[in-house]
């Protein structure tokens, strides 16, 4: 079952939810992507289980199905024949997971390669864990916010940006955010880049220039000097640690 902006009506949607569990009771495994996880939930197929979705909405699922045990941190998660991933690409590691079960990992290996997927993670691994576990606040202009920061690493998030994105003033944006997740705006994309730069290094063989890139550091030299500063080493000592070999 795949997520997206109607999953909330999916699931409150009796005949689909009820086709959903008919049909699961066909099938050998079910899987959702995304949100699509509210829908499994809403049909009882998640009653009991340990289940994941993206992490923005864990919360939400948690509070709207308290028989489900929610865990908002693994890229995925399997509980008997009943699988559940997190964000969009996170589908892909599950993927690639059902493809080396049924085929094997030679197999998993090409399709990885043709889709130009540098590798599946395994489904242990954590979504983006800085906003896993930053408060989403109740007020939607963070919300949307922190979503877009989330989305866009490598775009220009100054707060004059994020406040025009928001259609509110940089002094109401800082003030919103400080009192909903305890932080400036330019300190929250500040720590989403490194915390995203720190999983790139440690899990991925991408190049520091690419992994700089693609999270919004102008080069690998302001890269290297947060990393000193925040975890006491650079990227390449840090890599080498976790027993990555680049790319």
């Amino acid at each position: 079952m795949s997520g997206g902006l109607g999953h909330d009506a999916a699931a409150a949607n009796p005949r689909l939810v009820g086709q959903v569990g008919r049909l699961a009771g066909l099938t050998r495994r079910v899987a959702s992507v995304c949100t699509g996880a509210s829908v499994l939930a809403a049909a009882g197929l998640l009653d009991g289980r340990r289940a994941t979705t993206h992490w923005f909405y864990a919360d939400e699922l948690a509070g709207r199905f308290p028989k489900v045990c929610v865990d908002p941190g693994p890229v995925y998660v399997r509980d008997g024949r009943v699988a559940t991933s997190g964000g969009v690409t996170a589908a892909l590691d599950l993927t690639l997971a059902f493809v080396e079960e049924d085929h094997g990992a030679e197999l998993a290996r090409r399709v990885a390669l043709g889709m130009v997927a540098y590798l599946q993670r395994p489904g242990d691994q954590a979504q983006l864990s800085m906003f896993t576990l930053t408060p989403r606040g109740d007020d939607d202009t963070v919300r949307r916010v922190v979503d877009h920061v989330a989305a866009h690493l490598d775009a220009d998030l100054d707060t004059p940006t994020l406040a025009a994105l928001a259609n509110v003033s940089e002094r109401h944006l800082s003030r919103l955010f400080v009192a909903q997740v305890g932080r400036t705006p330019a300190r929250l994309v500040r720590d989403a880049r490194l915390q995203a730069a720190h999983q790139l290094v440690t899990t991925t063989g991408q190049p520091l220039a690419t992994v700089a890139r693609r999270c919004g550091f102008g080069s690998t030299e302001a890269m290297r000097q947060a990393f000193v500063a925040r975890f006491g080493l650079p990227p390449s000592q840090l890599r080498a640690a976790a027993g990555v070999a680049a790319g």
